[in-house]
This record gives C-alpha cells, sequence and structure tokens, in this order.
C-alpha cells in the first residue's frame, strides 16, 4: 500500500481486495473518504519528449474519450510539463 497527500487531500494505493478495508479504516479514524474507487494504474511509463508525438497522442486520447461506448481511458504516457504548456497558447 501506497499514499501521496496534498495540501487538502490523500490518494491511497492499495490491492483491489483491499479497497474496502482501507476505507474503512480511515473512515474508522474519522477521515471523510470521497471517493473509493478501482482505477488501472501503470507499473511503468513511457516519456514522450518530442512535441510532435505529444500532439498525436492527446488528440487519438481525446478521440477516444469522445466516443460514446467509452467510460474511462487509461495510458501510460508522461508528458513533459514544458511541452503540456505550449498546446495552452
Amino acid at each position: 500500500m501506497s499514499f501521496t497527500t496534498t495540501s487538502d487531500t490523500a490518494t491511497v494505493i492499495t490491492e483491489p481486495h483491499e479497497v474496502g478495508k482501507v476505507r474503512d479504516a480511515l473512515e474508522g479514524f474519522g477521515v471523510t473518504v470521497t471517493s473509493a474507487d478501482l482505477t488501472l494504474v501503470p507499473q511503468t511509463m513511457i516519456e514522450v519528449a518530442e512535441e510532435s508525438e505529444a500532439k498525436k497522442i492527446l488528440r487519438l486520447v481525446d478521440a477516444i474519450d469522445d466516443h460514446d461506448d467509452v467510460q474511462n481511458v487509461y495510458a501510460n504516457f508522461d508528458i513533459p510539463d514544458e511541452i503540456l504548456a505550449t498546446f495552452d497558447e
């Protein structure tokens, strides 16, 4: 099990069969649990260092996400913040 925190939230990563136990334990300590969802977390990340490749990947992910039959999109790419910042301009 692992967890990360920010100023107002905590994320706990555990085995799927332990989600209920972890949620119950946190609530037992008085922690408000806003979500206890199962999600896929990649074991390895692929760095995308070229802006043109990043654009292609993000366009593909957007197209998949926009499909009516798709509920969730999971990916293992890591686009540096410097490249992502160019898309906001």
